[in-house]
């Protein structure tokens, strides 16, 4: 017996008697339909099927989903059918190898990246009553990543990209952080060498500026609470703060934001999480607003822990974990059989609104980042209710979640019983959110609403409701959104709307028969303005007709600055009824984006209208466009003109 085979054999001690059996069942068949195959590294293929098994086996995963792994690729390879696993193993284990089964290559015919969509498109619909395919395709990958130096380079990287993009996120999602961490660790220097090596040596630095300070507080943390605690570094991985610095590698100026202390109490009970906090925050000032209390209150995916910030020294602050034993297990390698209901039913929901419309596969692929895929963040409703949403969610995603039916007179939001803030503002961890609303009107900003969400089950409600319009209404709107875009980037509208050379190249270049359809379409929500915009401009960067040549040689695409630096300076005019407040509701929207203002000039417009002429500071395009938009919110505001 081979050493794999064995070890596989022996990891399956936790299963009753019968399931092993069954399962030993499925490994000899594994091992027939394999006979003879060799992969990439030499090695018999049948060792792929057994370690992906043997990784969910140490998860303590029950017999169906482990005879699934040993199966898994028995179908696309042609050595049974779905019929056969079906009679021998059951309807179970069957739709559970056809979830991760790929697609055949010859279904396809566009590029490798499309393929690629279209196969985690599928293996997501099947994923919709069943998360076990999700665990089973991650087991896959992390076989897989282990014999990337066996690839070609090409190969290797377009691996290693998909690794990062889709598999990262949905380890964090089911809580299997040992994946998570070896995902990055093995591709991010495959993915990104160049860039890989750069964070590598800023983070060392970093590291290095700090390791006697905070080695010293952890032995501190050992002697101060006794034996029954450890304490240890919780090191992040290069690919974790290469994101959260938003790839910029001269935002890492300190270690602060980096890295973590880990307090595991070996007590089972809760309550001794507490009494180590509080040791902890007698001996070292603590940052009371850094405080999250996630044991009362678990994560999405689990996970139970105490967060605190301590300050070691000046300007030196320390992140500190504390939790049980039992509950550091769960969350480095948690056990499947742990998985609670209610949250598998949460993500199954958002999984099967993401499948209820026929979006194209890259618009598929953004929408699966920007909501299931993106991490979570907890928030309160003014009776204490808690209320789970993806990071970056807003007022909008808050109302949809707590009270649907109020979406048509939402008008804003109270955060942390301050002042009203528009209804797209975005939420952080912990704050308390209660909905205002107009008193007997109704919201007209649902059009723009659709690109601001995040939840997957906002988003399908505004364009269900979006899609109930006449079309000549979703052409309207439509159209309305795309000249305010077009007035963010400076683009030529008038020429857009009048010029039919250029509606006909550019619906074409965003797949629709007809100018009208494209309208339509981002009337609808179904497709994002910020892609219509992007199409729009490369078409008049590089123009492929004579007509729209002509355009560019007219110079009607002015020199815009681009916003790609740490800062930028814009001038935009905003005309408005000249009325008591107005200054201070648009400067509120300045203060509230931290957006500096360098230069700010009134005018008034006899009878009722002024003009406001302002200078500003932005970090991105991001922050810009939405300031735009909750701009032309403020009651009063008629339009607005970006002159730089």
């Amino acid at each position: 017996m081979a050493d794999h085979e064995r070890q596989f054999r022996e990891s399956l001690a936790y299963l009753r008697v019968r399931d092993r059996a069954d399962v030993e069942r499925a490994l000899a068949r594994a091992v027939e339909y394999h006979a003879g195959q060799k992969r990439v590294t030499g090695d018999d293929y049948v060792t792929h099927p057994i370690a992906t098994a043997l990784y969910l086996a140490q998860l303590e995963a029950q017999k169906d989903m482990l005879i699934a792994a040993l199966l898994h690729d028995t179908v696309e390879d042609g050595h049974a059918t779905f019929d056969q696993i079906e009679s021998e193993f059951g309807q179970t284990v069957a739709r559970l190898v056809e979830g991760v089964t790929k697609m055949s290559k010859r279904l396809y015919e566009g590029r490798i990246s499309d393929r690629q969509v279209a196969s985690l498109r599928k293996m997501l619909l099947m994923a919709n009553d069943d998360l076990r395919v999700i665990l089973i395709k991650l087991a896959d990958r992390l076989h897989n990543i282990e014999t990337l130096s066996a690839l070609r380079s090409q190969k290797q990287e377009r691996i290693a990209l998909e690794t990062l993009d889709i598999y990262v996120p949905f380890a964090r999602l089911v809580g299997w952080w040992e994946a998570k961490e070896r995902f990055e660790n093995v591709c991010f220097p495959i993915a990104y060498p160049q860039e890989s090596a750069e964070w590598r040596q800023a983070v060392e630095r970093v590291r290095a500026e700090v390791r006697a300070e905070r080695t010293q507080f952890i032995r501190q943390v050992d002697q101060e609470t006794g034996a029954e605690v450890r304490a240890e570094m919780s090191l992040m991985t290069d690919y974790e703060i290469f994101v959260k610095m938003h790839r910029i590698v001269s935002r890492l100026t300190n270690a602060n934001a980096i890295d973590s202390g880990l307090v595991v109490v070996q007590r089972p009970s809760p309550f001794e999480c507490y009494w180590v906090l509080g040791e902890i925050h007698e001996h070292h000032q603590a940052r009371p607003a850094s405080f999250r209390d996630y044991i009362s209150t678990p994560q999405p995916n689990g996970y139970r822990a105490l967060h605190t910030t301590v300050f070691l020294s000046r300007n030196h602050e320390f992140r500190l974990r504390i939790q049980t034993s039992s509950m550091h297990e769960y969350s480095f390698k948690r056990k499947i059989s742990s998985w609670e209901p209610e949250k598998e039913g949460d993500v199954c929901h958002a999984l099967g609104a993401l499948h209820a419309f026929a979006f194209d596969d890259r618009q598929y692929l953004q929408d699966l980042q920007q909501t299931i895929l993106a991490e979570r963040i907890n928030v309160f409703t003014s009776s204490g209710e808690v209320i789970t949403l993806p990071a970056g969610a807003t007022g909008v995603d808050f109302a949809y979640e707590v009270d649907p039916d109020c979406i048509r007179e939402l008008a804003g939001i109270r955060v942390d019983g301050s002042e009203v803030s528009e209804a797209t503002r975005e939420l952080k961890e912990g704050e308390t959110v209660e909905l205002v609303l107009l008193n007997g009107g109704k919201s007209d900003r649902r059009s723009v609403w659709v690109d601001k969400v995040k939840s997957v089950r906002a988003r399908e409600r505004l364009r269900q409701t979006l899609k109930r319009h006449p079309k000549s209404e979703r052409r309207r709107e439509g159209a309305s959104l795309l000249k305010a875009e077009c007035v963010k980037y400076r683009l030529p509208i008038w020429w857009l709307f009048h010029f039919s050379p250029l509606q006909a190249r550019l619906a074409q270049k965003c797949g629709f028969d007809s100018f009208d359809a494209l309208l339509e379409s981002v009337g609808s929500g179904l497709v994002a303005v910020s892609t219509v915009i992007e199409a729009y401009r490369l078409l008049l960067i590089t123009p492929t007709s004579w007509p729209i040549r002509i355009l560019k040689w007219l110079h009607l695409l002015p020199r815009t600055r681009v916003l790609n630096k740490e800062a930028s300076l814009i001038d935009i005019e905003i005309y408005s009824q000249d009325q008591p407040g107005m200054i201070y509701s648009i400067s509120k929207c300045f203060a509230e984006r931290s957006i500096n203002i360098s230069n700010f000039s009134v005018y008034a417009i006899p009878p009722l209208d002024a003009l406001y002429k302002i200078r500003l500071e932005v970090k991105n395009f991001k922050q810009f466009s939405d300031l735009y938009d909750t701009l032309l919110e403020v009651p009063g505001v008629r339009r607005i003109l970006r002159k730089r």
